[in-house]
Order: C-alpha cells, then sequence, then structure tokens
C-alpha cells in the first residue's frame, strides 16, 4: 500500500479496454509487489514473470510490461501503470491507436503479423481457432494471400470492423 493509504486510481475514460472488475483484478496482484512504497519497481514484476515463464505463455502481456518497466525505470503506482500499459496497447477506434496496437501485438517488430503470431495470441485470450480459420482470416479478412499481416492490413480491418 502506498504511504499514507492513498493509491491514485486509474482514469476510467484513459483506460477504456479494462471494466472496472479487471482494474480490480489488476490492482490486487499490482499490490503484492508494492511494498508499502509510493512506487512499485516494475522490474521486480519482470522478475517474478520470468520466474513462471510467462514469457513463453503470455508473450503479448510480457512484453507490454517490459516495455512499462522500460519507461518507469524507477517504478510506478498503479495509476501510471495501468495508464501507461493501455497507451501501450492502443485503441481500435483511431489509425493511430489501431497501430499502436499493431505495435504491441508485433512484439518481435518483425512489421508482420503470421499464423504462428495470431494463434499465440489467440491462445493467450482463451480463444480456440483452427488453423484453417487463421488462414481463411488472413487470407479473406485481412486481405493478406502471402500469410502475413502487415500494419496496413491490420489497421485497415480494425477500423473496419469497428465502425
Amino acid at each position: 500500500m502506498a504511504r499514507g493509504g492513498y493509491k491514485p486510481m486509474p482514469d476510467m475514460n484513459r483506460i477504456r479496454n479494462f471494466t472496472e472488475d479487471d482494474v480490480l483484478i489488476i490492482q490486487q496482484g499490482f499490490e503484492v509487489f508494492d511494498h508499502g512504497k509510493q512506487l512499485t519497481d516494475i522490474n521486480e514484476i519482470m522478475g517474478y514473470l520470468d520466474s513462471i515463464n510467462a514469457s513463453e505463455k503470455f508473450p503479448t502481456v510480457y512484453n507490454l510490461i517490459g516495455k512499462i518497466a522500460e519507461a518507469c525505470p524507477k517504478g510506478a503506482n498503479f495509476k501510471t501503470f495501468l495508464e501507461t500499459f493501455q497507451m501501450y496497447l492502443g485503441s481500435v477506434e483511431t489509425k493511430s491507436g489501431a497501430q499502436k496496437l499493431f505495435d504491441a501485438l508485433d512484439y518481435d517488430e518483425n512489421q508482420y503479423l503470421d499464423k504462428e503470431r495470431l494463434k499465440t495470441l489467440a491462445k493467450e485470450i482463451g480463444e480456440k481457432i483452427t488453423d484453417e480459420e487463421l488462414d481463411y482470416l488472413i487470407e479473406e479478412g485481412y486481405n493478406c494471400p502471402n500469410g502475413k499481416i502487415d500494419s496496413d492490413a491490420f489497421v485497415r480491418m480494425i477500423l473496419k470492423v469497428n465502425r
């Protein structure tokens, strides 16, 4: 718990990808690492994630938290942590937000999302999707017959679906 008992909460308008229940669950996990300090050491969280092999199980979240650790080398309170997480995650309402989402998903920075990356992402969020469904999504949905979704195709599809 932060000194004096005051914990600034994230502005729900700035973290639109999260419900209030999501925020409470994430906050409970975050509090494990706060040790009564004003700022939580994000590298300590990364150390824990390394110990449970989260980079293989949940590579997207692992990489996003790694970016937060780099952006907040002195640590972060919960509000800053979650708002920074949302900033890296982007949004589906704007072209720049959809590009940020693509960048978050393309954590290996190879400038495309392929079938294996989408399969990993589906597994991370608990979705079961067949290879045939992925092939169809990539080739027909994103119009990428080469099997690689580049950022332009991704942004176009995200904006089209969310209009």
